[in-house]
């Protein structure tokens, strides 16, 4: 069976998400049960990008001549 394409995972799983209220017990209750299903299909996954969105967040880029999972360290020499 060919993987799926990460795109298309990612679109179904947008699909997913539209509509869930988060503030509400019963979103907050959906949410967790599809967080607790990615971590069980992909141990870390959820952890791996977390902390790329933290690393964005500190300045972090990707290098594109890097590999597509590789982020440019930023130069701190100046900070």
């Amino acid at each position: 069976m060919p993987a799926e394409d990460p795109r298309a995972i990612a679109a179904r799983l947008l699909e997913a998400l539209e509509g869930l209220d988060l503030t509400s017990a019963d979103g907050r209750a959906g949410i967790g049960t599809l967080l607790s299903e990615i971590e069980r299909a992909c141990p870390g996954a959820i952890l791996q990008q977390a902390a790329r969105i933290d690393l964005r967040r500190l300045g972090w880029r990707r290098d594109a001549s890097r590999p597509d999972d590789a982020l440019a360290v930023p130069d701190l020499h100046d900070a």
